[in-house]
């Protein structure tokens, strides 16, 4: 027999169990947070507006806890009988719009929810609303204004279409804060671009000035915020005569029907994170198949007959 060539094969290290540990935003509310909570209604409450402590509480303690093995994990599986790949992953603590990670997941199925199943494939478009910096602080101490002007703004959009084209729909939201986190109450809207008439059919109207549609949500909140005695006759004679009145409406982020472009830009992860993170998750799965099958493939190719 021929001189035969030996292969020593390290043995395969097992998996060690690495926690992932607290993060830094973590590790801040868990050590400060409970102090600020304390002294928010004496100290902060007059200048940041009043919140319910304890339930902001709950989410907090939630999220101190997000991702942390010790408190439970979720075991994955593939199941594909040629692979059964799987992995253990810690339970997430569901703090929307407070947790960066499951506040970002909901957003982007959201969004995707509207795109595939919501919206129709039908010309839409993006409003924006918002007013001066002199009536923005009354939300910061009233949070029920927000849905009240949602209606009014609601109102003024299904006014104008149900006199030109007939019904309607739109998608209304407010956000508290613009760029840097400062506050800026404003509003957006996702409005179908048209309307259906009795018969069902579609009528697009495309808009273009929106001077007169501004002018007209200026003086309904003015009346608005006067009615609810949030300000006098006096100041509401006077935002009624500024020149620069501080209200605007922005419409220029339109959704072509069928367009799948244009609506990522009114909803930034239409789809693409997930394709993203399936494409990431394959190419893990494949590094993890050539990693197994490498020992098997020397072996058989060490242990073949010498000729």
């Amino acid at each position: 027999m021929g001189d035969q060539l030996s292969l020593q094969i390290a043995p395969i290290k097992k998996a060690v169990y690495l926690p992932r540990g607290i993060n830094a935003v973590q590790l801040l509310f868990k050590k400060h947070f409970q102090s600020f909570a304390d002294q928010y209604e004496n100290k902060y409450a007059v200048i940041y507006g009043r919140f319910r402590i304890e339930r902001i509480t709950e989410v907090v303690e939630k999220f101190i806890r997000c991702g942390d093995y010790s408190q439970g994990i979720a075991r994955i599986q593939c199941t594909n009988p040629d692979c059964k790949y799987e992995y253990f992953r810690p339970f997430s603590c569901k703090g929307f719009y407070f947790c960066p990670s499951c506040s970002q997941k909901r957003t982007l199925l959201f969004s995707e929810y509207m795109k595939g199943r919501l919206l129709l494939s039908l010309p839409h478009r993006q409003f924006v609303f918002t007013f001066p910096k002199l009536l923005r602080p009354y939300s910061r101490h009233n949070r029920r204004l927000f849905s009240d002007i949602s209606r009014l703004i609601f109102v003024i959009i299904k006014r104008f279409y149900d006199k030109a084209a007939g019904r309607t729909g739109m998608v209304l939201a407010y956000q508290s804060a613009g760029e840097y986190l400062k506050f800026n109450p404003h509003y957006h809207c996702i409005v179908l671009e048209g309307g259906f008439d009795e018969r069902g059919r579609f009528v697009h109207i495309p808009l273009g000035n929106l001077q007169r549609m501004t002018e007209y949500f200026r003086r309904l909140i003015i009346k608005f915020f006067l009615n609810k005695q949030l300000i006098n006759a006096t100041l509401a004679t006077s935002l009624i005569n500024w020149k620069h009145s501080g209200f605007s409406i922005d419409h220029s982020i339109r959704i072509p029907a069928f367009s799948i472009k244009s609506g990522m830009r009114a909803f930034p992860g239409n789809g693409k994170p997930r394709d993203v993170e399936l494409a990431h998750l394959r190419k893990e799965l494949a590094e993890v198949k050539e990693e197994r099958d490498i020992p098997r493939k020397a072996v058989a190719i060490f242990s073949r007959p010498q000729k």
